[in-house]
């Protein structure tokens, strides 16, 4: 069996478990799989499972004295499947179709661990077992719910880790087909808001003098924007981090526009930037964000049931970046709601995390370019941040280093949607890339 053959049936026994970071679903058996491949691989592995989410520290030791080091960051927790109705196939098996592996964590994160495993038992095979360079995995398993503990992790084994460059968890190709580098994204707070105006819902009649928690929630959630689309929370940009000239000139050469954002995702409403008059690329890049993720209040069932509700609950977040901290940005929205009448709203955080941009000029982040753009014959995308989010401000805290962003996906992956999907023309791809990242390690 060929080391691709290998690591798509562990891709398989992956998939295979639902590793959902938001209900703690099968983490320790999946982080328990993962340490042993990589034993198997011959890498000295560190076990962690102090935390809900097991913590992973496998090191390929280079047998080069005073050998560069390479850190690996992924994460083998995935996102919910549901809806499950507009899955093609099971989102927990693997499936193969027109080229392209479906399933849930095909691209976030798992196929990216297992073509980066690949390349690596498939350049040890080349080389009869040398590395040029030491490789450091570290995988945890609460990237899907802001990652929690992380930080607690690497302060534990900070002074067991080195890092001269990291390869971030995943990235793709964008909607031209090229190769999209990137070196930073964005924090978040996430929160509920909840409100409560009587014992137990009560009858509609009652809605001409009695305020219902429905209506309160959502006067209190318009407040938040103006008309057009301003975020009107008081402090809310004080923190921003203005990204410098060469940051700006990278996002402004990026290929995205409204149009192919539109088409892209067949958008109906009017995009926010058209209605603000802010710059499109500069606006998703650069600015933070404030969002309604759901919603639920009174009945809603079938037919009709004529209550006056008497609960609402609302889960939002933000979206922070560079300079903004989590635990302020709250409490500014938490000040806003008082400042504008809601002292009933009751406002409790659930996730939080800072925000981080790269270098993109760095010699080591050059490397990774230069080594892509040699292998595709074509000049990658190259941004110093991304819209995302994810736990780089963490990494680059505790290792110092550079951080570079690219993977098995693409345009179409539907990434946190159903029909996760990877073409396994650009797996195998990455696949060469890690392997000629390896390789530039050579004296």
């Amino acid at each position: 069996m060929s080391s691709n053959e290998k690591y798509l049936n562990l891709l398989r026994d992956l998939v295979a478990l639902p590793s959902v970071s938001a209900t703690h679903r099968c983490l320790p058996e999946t982080a328990q799989i993962l340490a042993k491949t990589f034993r198997q691989l011959g890498a000295h592995v560190t076990y962690d499972d102090t935390y809900f989410a097991p913590f992973i520290l496998a090191q390929f030791k280079s047998n080069i004295p005073n050998a560069q080091t390479l850190v690996i960051y992924n994460h083998y927790d995935v996102q919910p499947a549901e809806p499950l109705s507009l899955w093609q196939s099971d989102p927990w098996t693997l499936t193969q179709r027109d080229g392209k592996l479906y399933g849930r964590g095909t691209d976030d994160d798992k196929g990216n661990i297992t073509a980066r495993l690949t390349a690596i038992e498939e350049y040890l095979t080349d080389s009869n077992g040398h590395l040029p360079v030491n490789i450091t995995f570290i995988i945890e398993g609460s990237e899907e719910s802001s990652s929690q503990h992380l930080d607690e992790y690497l302060n534990k084994y900070k002074n067991q880790i080195t890092a001269d460059l990291i390869v971030w968890e995943s990235g793709g190709k964008n909607i031209d087909d090229v190769v999209e580098i990137f070196g930073g994204n964005k924090g978040i707070v996430t929160f509920n808001v909840d409100v409560q105006t009587a014992q137990t819902d009560l009858h509609s009649s009652l809605a001409g003098v009695v305020d219902s928690a429905a209506w309160r929630l959502t006067q209190a959630l318009a407040t938040l924007f103006d008309n057009d689309g301003h975020i009107m929370v008081p402090g809310f940009y004080d923190d921003v981090a203005i990204p410098n000239s060469r940051e700006k000139k990278l996002v402004e050469n990026l290929p995205i526009n409204s149009q192919t954002l539109i088409q892209q995702h067949g958008l109906t409403a009017k995009l926010l930037s058209d209605k603000t008059g802010n710059d499109l690329k500069e606006t998703l890049y650069f600015q933070p964000t404030l969002n309604i993720e759901g919603i639920q209040s009174g009945y809603l069932g079938d037919g009709v049931k004529t209550v006056l509700p008497a609960v609402a609950h609302a889960k939002l977040e933000a979206r922070l970046v560079p300079n903004m901290l989590p635990d302020k940005t709250l409490h500014q929205i938490k000040q806003h709601f008082q400042n504008e009448g809601f002292s009933d709203i009751v406002v409790t955080k659930t996730l939080g995390q800072p925000g981080y941009r790269s270098d993109m000029s760095d010699p080591e982040i050059s490397r990774v370019i230069n080594i892509t753009e040699k292998y595709y014959h074509q000049k990658p995308v190259v941004m110093p941040t991304s819209p995302g989010t994810g736990p780089m401000y963490y990494i680059h805290e505790a290792l110092d280093a550079p951080i570079a962003s690219l993977g098995v996906g693409y345009a179409n992956t539907l990434d946190h949607a159903p029909n996760e999907n990877i073409r396994l023309t650009d797996y195998n791809q990455h696949i060469a890339v890690i392997k000629e990242l390896i390789r530039s390690y050579e004296k």
